[in-house]
């Protein structure tokens, strides 16, 4: 089931950074902020992706230096991109932060004001884009009641798309082609939002450009597979993760 939010409508969050001192910031801050919930803290980026796996949440706090596993690495290995704020020491990883469709960036020391600035930004994106991406009935076979359609705004209008006719998903800059059998749309969606508003359980990410569904795999090879006689790539990182979704091994 897909949750964004807590009962009392707080935005479920967690913080990833080797250093506990920081993680200490990042916990008195967000106890001031009464829209966030903070549910756990990591030292170690392994073990907390091992947790996301079992508990989507919308916001992470990520540090970009971290030993074995890097934010951006992170950022990358995440199955289910949730939106991410990055913090570090070093201002000199601001763009590549925003290219991997950051919230925001926070360097450290990290004040309360733009902590909070940059947690009322991740609030709002979050917030508007659920009513409008994907309507929610109030019972549904599957997925905790979430609907089968999403609508897709393209140009001036919005689309309706069936999630079974949806093939794949392709990045193109700040913007995604939705691929049906019939037809494509190109909607202003970061491949973050997208994840979060599709179901796990038919769609994965397999390259930093690549959203696939699953049910429409037609063959897999080592570094692509087949989807309505198109060839999508599946980087390394994702190749394992993917074998295992596909034969339940």
């Amino acid at each position: 089931m897909k949750e964004t939010q807590n009962k009392e409508g707080r935005l479920r969050c967690i913080a990833v950074d080797d250093e506990p001192r920081a993680l200490e910031v990042i916990r008195l801050h967000a106890a001031k902020a009464p829209f966030l919930n903070l549910l756990h803290t990591f030292r170690d980026p392994v073990e907390a992706l091992a947790w996301l796996k079992d508990n989507p949440v919308p916001l992470v706090f990520l540090d970009i230096n971290m030993p074995d596993v890097s934010g951006l690495s992170f950022r990358e290995l995440a199955g289910r991109q949730p939106m991410v704020i990055f913090t570090t020491a070093y201002s000199e990883y601001a763009v590549e932060s925003y290219e991997q469709g950051a919230i925001d960036y926070l360097v450290k020391p990290i004040r309360y004001e733009r902590f909070l600035k940059a947690a009322l930004r991740a609030r709002d994106r979050w917030l508007a884009r659920q009513p409008q991406s994907l309507p929610t009935p109030p019972e549904g076979p599957e997925e905790g009641g979430i609907a089968d359609y999403l609508f897709v705004k393209s140009g001036k209008k919005h689309f309706r798309i069936a999630l079974s006719e949806v093939l794949y998903l392709e990045k193109d800059g700040n913007y995604l082609w939705f691929h049906t059998p019939g037809r494509r749309l190109i909607s202003r969606f970061s491949m973050g939002e997208a994840l979060d508003m599709l179901p796990a359980s038919q769609f994965m990410q397999v390259h930093r450009s690549f959203i696939v569904a699953l049910p429409h795999i037609e063959e897999v090879e080592v570094h692509q597979v087949k989807i309505g006689g198109a060839s999508i790539p599946v980087a390394k990182a994702y190749r394992e993760a993917l074998m295992s979704r596909l034969t339940g091994k």
